[in-house]
C-alpha cells in the first residue's frame, strides 16, 4: 500500500537544484527554474544575517555557464555539458566555493541521467566544502532529503528534512508533505500525521488551495490508524472540490463502517444520480442498499433501468432480485412478469411459490393454482406444506371444494400445518353442508 502511495503522490518540484552562478562582480545569476521563494524582494528586509556569497573565477564561471546552456537546450546535451564540468575539475587550486558549484553541477547531471545514488554522492561533496553559502547549503540539504526519499532511505530523508527545518525561515507546506510521506513509508503513521496536517493548516492560513494529494495522504494515515470517523471527514472535504466517483464510494464504505446506513445509501445514491455507476456490479449493489433500507421501489427502478440500458444482464439471479424488489414494494402487477422470467431461467420451485403469491394478491386464483402446482411438481420446496395450504385456498376460491379438501388433507400430514389444514377442512365441510341445505330449501 505504501509503495503505491509513494508512486501516486509526487512532489511538485522534484530534486532539481539548478545552478546558482556568481560572477566575479558578485552578481548572482539564476537560471530558469529556480524557485521564486529563493529570490529576495527589493523591499523585503532580511530575516537574518547571511554571509557574503563567494565569487567564481572567470574560467570556472564561463565553463559552468556554458554547460548550463547545453543542459537547457532541447534536447539537453548532457554528455557535452559533463565534458565542460570535467574541464573545471582539472583546473588547479579550485576554491571551496568553486568545488561546491562543480559538484552541484555534477549532481544535477547525475540526476538528469537517472543516477540517484551518484547524485546523492555529489550533493554530499557540496556539503563537505567549508564556508558554504547558507542558501546553497540549505537548498542542498533539502534536495538530499528528497533524493534519499527516492532512494527509499526514508530515515535519512527524515534526518535531512529535520536538519533543513532547523534553519528554514517560514517554510511552505511542501516540505512538511515530504516529511509526512517519509514517516508513512516507515509505518510511523502518528508521526506522519503532524507534518501533513501542518502543511494543510499553513496553506489555509495563507489562503492557498489545499492540494488533493495532501488530503489523500491524510486519508491513508487515518485509515491505517482505523480512525474511520476522520477518514469520512477527509472524504467529505475532498468531495467539496473533487466530487469523484471513488470518493463517493469510499465515503459510503466509511459510513458503513460507522453504522451510518442512511448516510451510506445517500452517498451511493448521489454517485448513482451523477451517472458514476455504469457496471452491473455497481448498479446491483445500489439496488441491494435500497432494499436494505426498505426502499424497494427505488431498488426495482435501478434494476429496471440497468436492464433497459443493457448494463445489467437479465439473468435468473438478477430477475429474482428485481422480482423481490417489486414484491417488497407491493407492486404485484410488476412482480409477476419478473417472477415468471426468473422462475423460467432458474427452474427454482420457490420462485413459483412467490409467483403464486403475487397472483393470489391480485385475486388471480387460476394463475395462482397453476404456479403452485408447478412448484409442487418440481419438488425441493422448503415448506411444501405451506404451498399446499396456499393451493387449497386458491382452489377453494375457484369453488373447487372437493379438490381443495384433498389438498388440505395432504397439507395436514405435516405437523407444522396440520392445525390450519384441519380448520380449512372443517370450513369446507360446513360450507358444503350450508350449500346443500340452501339447495334443498330452494327446491
Amino acid at each position: 500500500m505504501r509503495a503505491i502511495v509513494s508512486k501516486l503522490i509526487l512532489f511538485a518540484t522534484l530534486f532539481v537544484v539548478p545552478l546558482l552562478l556568481v560572477t566575479q562582480s558578485g552578481e548572482a545569476v539564476f537560471p530558469d527554474g529556480v524557485a521564486a521563494a529563493q529570490k529576495k524582494k527589493d523591499n523585503e528586509p532580511p530575516a537574518r544575517k547571511t554571509k557574503k556569497t563567494p565569487t567564481l573565477r572567470k574560467q570556472v564561471y564561463e565553463k559552468l555557464a556554458e554547460a548550463q546552456e547545453l543542459m537547457e537546450s532541447e534536447p539537453p546535451q548532457t554528455a557535452a555539458a559533463e565534458k565542460l564540468v570535467d574541464q573545471v575539475k582539472n583546473i588547479k587550486d579550485l576554491k571551496p566555493y568553486e568545488l561546491a558549484q562543480m559538484w552541484n553541477f555534477y549532481a544535477y547531471l547525475y540526476y538528469a541521467s537517472g543516477d540517484t545514488k551518484q547524485a546523492i554522492n555529489a550533493y554530499q561533496q557540496v556539503l563537505a566544502q567549508p564556508e558554504l553559502p547558507e542558501a546553497m547549503q540549505t537548498q542542498t540539504i533539502y534536495t538530499l532529503a528528497q533524493l534519499h526519499f527516492a532512494d527509499e532511505k526514508y530515515q535519512k530523508s527524515i534526518d535531512m528534512m529535520n536538519q533543513w527545518f532547523a534553519n528554514a525561515v517560514n517554510p511552505g507546506p511542501q516540505p512538511y508533505i515530504i516529511l509526512g510521506q517519509a514517516y508513512y513509508q516507515l509505518g510511523q503513521f502518528e508521526k506522519a500525521l503532524v507534518p501533513v496536517e501542518t502543511a494543510i493548516r499553513l496553506a489555509k492560513e495563507k489562503g492557498k488551495p489545499v492540494k488533493e494529494n495532501w488530503l489523500l495522504l491524510l486519508r491513508v494515515f487515518y485509515y491505517e490508524l482505523n480512525d474511520y470517523k476522520k477518514v469520512a471527514s477527509i472524504l467529505e472535504e475532498l468531495l467539496i472540490t473533487w466530487p469523484k466517483k471513488e470518493y463517493w464510494v469510499q465515503l459510503a464504505g466509511m459510513y458503513g463502517e460507522l453504522n451510518k446506513e442512511v448516510q451510506q445509501v445517500a452517498a451511493y445514491e448521489i454517485a448513482y444520480l451523477q451517472g458514476f455507476f455504469t457496471q452491473e456490479r455497481e448498479l446491483v449493489q445500489m439496488a441491494q442498499l435500497y432494499m436494505s433500507q426498505a426502499v424497494p421501489y427505488k431498488a426495482a427502478k435501478v434494476l429496471e433501468k440497468g436492464m433497459a440500458d443493457g448494463a445489467i444482464e437479465r439473468s435468473g439471479k438478477n430477475m429474482r432480485l428485481i422480482a423481490q424488489a417489486w414484491a417488497m414494494a407491493q407492486e404485484d402487477e410488476k412482480a409477476v412478469p419478473a417472477l415468471k422470467e426468473a422462475a423460467r431461467l432458474t427452474g427454482d420451485a420457490e420462485l413459483y411459490v412467490r409467483l403464486a403469491q403475487s397472483h393470489i394478491n391480485q385475486d388471480e386464483w387460476k394463475e395462482g393454482v397453476q404456479a403452485l402446482e408447478t412448484a409442487l411438481s418440481r419438488g425441493g420446496l422448503k415448506r411444501p406444506d405451506q404451498a399446499r395450504i396456499m393451493l387449497g385456498m386458491a382452489q377453494f376460491n375457484l369453488d373447487q371444494l372437493g379438490t381443495a379438501e384433498k389438498t388440505f388433507q395432504l397439507a395436514a400430514k405435516d405437523q407444522r400445518s396440520a392445525k390450519a389444514a384441519r380448520q380449512w377442512i372443517q370450513y369446507i365441510q360446513s360450507e358444503r353442508k350450508r350449500k346443500a341445505e340452501l339447495a334443498a330449501a330452494l327446491r
